[in-house]
């Protein structure tokens, strides 16, 4: 059996839990075995493409007592341990979506594309930062600033795993190689 692989967006809405099945036709054509898509899926990587979904009453166990018999004035069940919320079934079929992990915080049930561009974060300095160092005088934010300037001083000065130093002397002026500060225009090396 083969399993096709889900990249489009309506299939990744769907599992995302955003919109309702079934999602629109799609161009996706990657196929791969079902044992490879169950890996794939069991590493957290994918889910299995929802085609229906039915919601309905069930009894679920009490969050606050946790179904202890010995609490009787629970205010969540009044005493009898379970609570009847109204829960998702979802009907899935042998075809794969990528989305991202879920996060580890249960209530928080946001996932995305695993092809979404992630933007890296850095430490940077902002307006606000030098407000508060230079105009206000914090002394903390100050140093803050001081550090930052060092470790991109730092972060020029060396390259590579060994911290082999980057800068070098200037080349002199060499008007046939094209060399030297007077003719090298920035041309790439």
């Amino acid at each position: 059996m083969v399993s096709r692989v889900h990249h489009c967006l309506g299939q990744i809405d769907v599992a995302e839990e955003r919109k309702e099945p079934p999602a629109p036709n799609c161009r996706c054509r990657k196929y791969i075995s079902i044992e490879r898509a169950t890996q794939i899926v069991k590493s957290g990587d994918a889910s299995w493409v929802v085609v229906g979904r039915t919601t309905g009453p069930a009894d679920i166990v009490c969050s606050i007592c946790k179904g202890s018999k010995d609490v009787v004035n629970c205010s969540g069940c009044k005493g009898v341990g379970t609570v009847v919320k109204t829960v998702v079934w979802n009907k899935y079929n042998n075809d794969i979506v990528l989305v991202s992990q879920l996060p580890d915080d249960e209530r928080e049930k946001k996932r995305s594309s695993v092809l979404k561009k992630k933007t890296p974060r850095v430490a940077t300095i902002e307006e606000a930062h030098i407000e508060r160092a230079y105009v206000e005088g914090n002394k903390a934010a100050q140093e803050r600033i001081e550090e930052y300037g060092y470790l991109i001083l730092d972060a020029r000065a060396f390259i590579g795993r060994d911290r082999i130093p980057m800068i070098k002397t200037e080349p002199a002026d060499n008007p046939k190689t094209h060399e030297g500060r007077t003719y090298d225009w920035g041309r790439a090396i």
